[in-house]
């Protein structure tokens, strides 16, 4: 009995990271059924379900607040808890826009100047990477410094995330694992 409650334990505690990508390159509105447009408020400028516009591979981004200046992206706390490292490409018209993340407790993790490359009118295009890495989950991130909506894009948006904290449904290999364990402690059971 205590060797299964040991393999309970091992699994409750395993830390399982997942990768997530959006490469925004299915035909718009694909991407928001996805995990970022479902776990944020980003929005396409252009409107929900509407097409890319000129930007042949990214995405014109609105945060859906009606203030063009700023485009402030907050994920929803259960899976901002869950982020372990983020990164993304960005390029943008506005001189002097700004990068600004934040972790689950409001402090910055990384506060940048963002290079105008102008690069969204290509496919590939010439972005900017942001890349992080946080203990404490990530809550949002914003772009400020002009007129950023209609003006800025994103593409490439890759999260690392905590499945154990992000997902509260134990995966169908676990649930195998231990039903397994069970079945063995009832047999080594009946034979004593």
């Amino acid at each position: 009995m205590k060797k299964i409650l040991l393999m309970l334990a091992f699994l409750s505690t395993n830390v399982m990271a997942t990768i997530l990508t959006e490469d925004f390159e299915d035909a718009f509105p694909a991407w928001e059924s996805s995990w970022l447009a479902q776990n944020s408020n980003l929005q396409n400028h252009y409107g929900i379900g509407q097409g890319r516009g000129n930007n042949p591979d990214g995405l014109w981004i609105n945060d859906g607040l009606n203030n063009g200046n700023i485009s402030v992206i907050n994920f929803n706390a259960v899976f901002g808890s869950s982020i372990t490292a983020f990164s993304l490409d960005t390029t943008t018209w506005i001189k002097g826009a700004m990068f600004e993340a934040f972790d689950m407790s409001g402090n910055i993790l990384v506060s940048t100047e963002i290079t105008n490359y102008y690069g969204a009118y290509s496919n590939p295009g010439s972005y900017q990477n942001i890349s992080f890495t946080t203990a404490n989950g990530l809550s949002s991130f914003r772009i400020f410094g002009g007129s950023i909506e209609g003006n800025t894009s994103i593409d490439n948006v890759t999260a690392t995330i905590n499945e154990t904290d992000a997902v509260s449904v134990p995966e169908p290999s676990s649930i195998a694992i231990i039903a397994l364990g069970l079945i063995g402690l009832s047999l080594t059971r009946k034979r004593a």
